[in-house]
């Protein structure tokens, strides 16, 4: 398994023996630019203490050459002409000078460049500085926050494992209720369709046809074995029937495939279905979609009425 506070402190010298390494370099190369620096600027000054020296002597010259010419006239011609001479000499210095002067101001300029330049160069160590301080700070809360995602994961882990558990004893319960429930429909369904089979006859005879009772029929089809809670047969009609304690969409469609069939095979005679439900579904889609059929919808109330809806 891997030491993870051994990790942290590995990584922690080499970033700090790197960024050492280039501070120290960077250093070394600052000093040796100020040596140059220092070296250039000495010997402009040489210069410049030679070019005021020459000044000095051409001063005491020009002393000298004055002293002459009063004594010797005739040295006027050559002293002119050692004038002219110096005059240039002199021209050509003050343009040496002027060179100096531009010189000694570009490199003003460029020492003010290094200042600057060095300046900038230790904000940017300290903004390193920090971030690696910052960065250091980051990876410490990210090995905490890591050792406790590893916790949690791992009682995630076993929360799961018992979930698991409990998920499989709620599987078996509602397996086992929904066996019960289905025993239960069918058996308050049979005991809604005798209730209403028995009070059928009344219904018929407010109708204008007399039935001692209502019997259901299974029929067989190319087959197919259909059976019908209701079949009461009435001259040339055939009342075709069937119970539903809780009346849905899908109840409507089937019992409406059954009547399709069966006028399919007794042509001669007038099929009459008829849906009879207790409870209906929330929706008014099945008694809806049984009257575009042609269907009779009833249903049972309390009392043993029937109602046509």
């Amino acid at each position: 398994m891997i030491d993870e506070s051994k990790v942290r402190e590995i990584v922690r010298e080499e970033l700090e023996s790197y960024f050492i390494k280039a501070l120290r370099e960077a250093v070394k190369e600052l000093n040796l630019i100020s040596q140059d620096l220092r070296q250039r600027q000495a010997e402009h000054d040489a210069k410049f203490d030679q070019f005021l020296k020459g000044l000095s002597e051409l001063n005491e010259f020009a002393k000298n050459l004055a002293k002459i010419s009063e004594e010797n006239t005739r040295a006027i011609g050559e002293l002119r002409k050692q004038t002219e001479d110096n005059t240039k000499a002199i021209i050509e210095l003050r343009k040496q000078a002027e060179e100096n002067t531009k010189a000694l101001i570009e490199l003003r300029k460029q020492t003010e460049e290094n200042t600057k330049a060095i300046i900038e160069l230790r904000k940017q160590t300290e903004d390193n500085m920090k971030a690696i301080i910052e960065l250091r700070k980051q990876t410490e809360e990210n090995t905490r926050a890591i050792i406790e995602l590893r916790k949690q994961t791992e009682e995630n882990t076993k929360a799961i494992a018992r979930l698991e558990k409990v998920v499989e004893k709620l599987v078996r319960v509602v397996g086992s209720l929904n066996e019960r429930v289905g025993g239960l429909e069918n058996t308050f369904g049979l005991v809604v369709e005798d209730l209403i089979r028995d009070k059928l006859p009344k219904w018929f005879k407010e109708k204008g046809i007399e039935v001692s009772e209502v019997n259901g029929k299974a029929i067989k089809f190319e087959k197919r074995l259909m059976e019908f809670d209701v079949y009461v047969e009435q001259g040339n009609k055939v009342y075709l029937g069937e119970v539903k304690a809780t009346l849905r969409e899908r109840d409507v469609r089937k019992f409406y495939a059954k009547v399709e069939l069966v006028r399919r095979m007794l042509k001669d005679k007038e099929i009459v279905p008829i849906l009879i439900y207790r409870l209906r579904a929330k929706r008014q889609i099945p008694i809806k979609l049984a009257k575009t059929y042609g269907i009779k919808v009833l249903k049972y109330v309390k009392g043993g009425a029937f109602v046509e809806v």
